[in-house]
């Protein structure tokens, strides 16, 4: 079954945390280890963890690149989770609140750094996973300046379309559109993100198959004012290291065994 929505009075949000790993260390662990206490905390606090996972920038050098691994959580509301990045003015940090991860911060920078913080709002999503897909490709996009909600309703129309037939065709496992809301988006060289998942290897490697002739005969308008009103920033391909929350990782596991 594929599901299609779009952003209501029920807003949602998605927080990427960009993490380098210091030299001393080899493995994830130590971030794993981090993001879950930080998750399950918040957890307890109200509840308004829905998904968070970790993914590995695999299309990149990871002894050169400002990044090797990325924290995806989403947030049913605007929590103080979000509000400890938000409330700092700067793009290069890492802040948890003193009266509940001292230790848990103190491991960390030994260890990794936060070096850089995204938070979108989640504006329009298509597809279900019935596992966690084990691969992500994650593009930052720059809308043309003054057509910035012409933008946004060719996603979430004309586009998310598409997606929903290219999931029905075994192309991809579900597709979202997020709008940036920190940092500065005027500051910032782009102000949207896609993330298109991908239930295998296999499956990603199937994009060059996508015949595209029809979906430009039946919606020309579709390409070309794609190409009038975003402009591609930067995109890379993700594969995930594992889930952060310990009930999605434990649904997960489950459906493995059977």
């Amino acid at each position: 079954m594929v599901t299609l929505s779009v952003a209501g009075q029920n807003k949602r949000y998605l927080l990427l945390e960009y993490i380098k790993i210091k030299p001393s260390t080899t493995s994830a662990k130590p971030v794993i280890e981090n993001t879950r206490e930080r998750i399950e905390t918040q957890k307890e606090k109200d509840n308004t963890v829905l998904t968070s996972s970790l993914w590995e920038v695999v299309n990149g050098n990871p002894n050169n690149s400002k990044y090797q691994f990325i924290a995806a959580t989403m947030f049913s509301n605007f929590n103080d989770y979000l509000a400890e990045y938000k409330n700092r003015d700067s793009n290069m940090f890492f802040s948890v609140s003193k009266d509940r991860f001292d230790s848990v911060s103190v491991r960390k920078s030994d260890s990794f750094d936060v070096v850089y913080a995204a938070i979108f709002e989640i504006l329009a999503e298509v597809g279900v996973a019935k596992q966690p897909p084990q691969y992500a490709l994650n593009t930052d996009i720059k809308a043309t300046s003054g057509n910035e909600r012409s933008y946004e309703l060719l996603e979430m129309t004309d586009w998310l379309a598409i997606h929903q037939n290219l999931i029905k065709k075994g192309y991809e496992r579900s597709f979202n559109f997020n709008k940036l809301i920190f940092p500065d988006v005027v500051r910032s060289s782009y102000n949207y993100c896609t993330l298109i998942f991908f239930d295998d290897e296999a499956m990603f490697d199937k994009q060059n198959d996508i015949d595209w002739e029809p979906y430009m005969r039946a919606n020309q308008s579709a390409f070309i004012s794609s190409g009038r009103l975003r402009t591609e920033v930067h995109s890379e391909l993700l594969k995930l290291v594992t889930v952060l929350d310990a009930d999605a990782e434990a649904t997960s596991n489950k459906k493995k065994s059977h």
